[in-house]
């Protein structure tokens, strides 16, 4: 287990709005089977995908995904929009460490926003990220990386999608009909 790598993320609300909320359960209030689904690939006894009120200083519930070592603990949700003229907020904690920092092994914790079209086609993905450094992602035509400062506070992070996908030239904005919110660890194995 010298290599063991840890991602975790901690969301207390997530919202995608236009006139309303459109995602289900974004304030993680009811069980998570309601509105969103999970997956632990490769699980350990170590993983968790739960819900609880202590992870953040308010009384409500956090959503909290927790995994150690090979491939990804991911909850996500995917909706259909009705426009890309829509405001997207999200209070997330995000942590991802290497116990080897001399090994190639990498981890990284996010909130994905991937856009879809009608098929469910991926069209690229803006990841609100806290990564250790060996991970390969970067900023390209398709996909946009907002990093977290740090892992140890709470961020709020709010923005339209209009106006994120300026930083997408590589994504026809009109072909845009699904968003799939994603809040999801991955590590590339031990």
């Amino acid at each position: 287990m010298q290599n063991l790598k840890f991602v975790l993320i901690v969301c207390s609300v997530v919202n995608l709005l236009s006139a309303g909320e459109l995602l289900t359960n974004g304030n993680f209030e009811q069980p998570l089977d309601i509105g969103w689904y999970s997956t632990i690939v490769t699980a350990t006894s170590y993983d968790t995908i739960d819900r609880q009120t202590f992870f953040h200083p308010d009384p409500d519930y956090e959503v909290r995904v927790k995994k150690y070592d090979a491939v990804c603990a991911k909850v996500y949700q995917t909706i259909s929009i009705p426009t890309t003229d829509l405001d997207f907020s999200v209070n997330a904690k995000l942590y991802a460490y290497e116990y080897t920092p001399t090994a190639s092994y990498w981890a990284a914790a996010a909130i994905i926003l991937r856009y879809l079209d009608d098929n469910n086609n991926w069209l690229g993905e803006t990841r609100i990220t806290y990564k250790t450094p060996h991970s390969p992602w970067i900023n390209t035509s398709t996909v946009h990386l907002i990093n977290a400062p740090d892992p140890n506070n709470w961020y709020q992070y709010n923005f339209n999608l209009n106006s994120e996908l300026a930083n997408l030239s590589g994504i026809n904005s009109s072909a845009i009909r699904k968003i799939q919110v994603l809040l999801m660890d991955t590590t590339n194995g031990c």
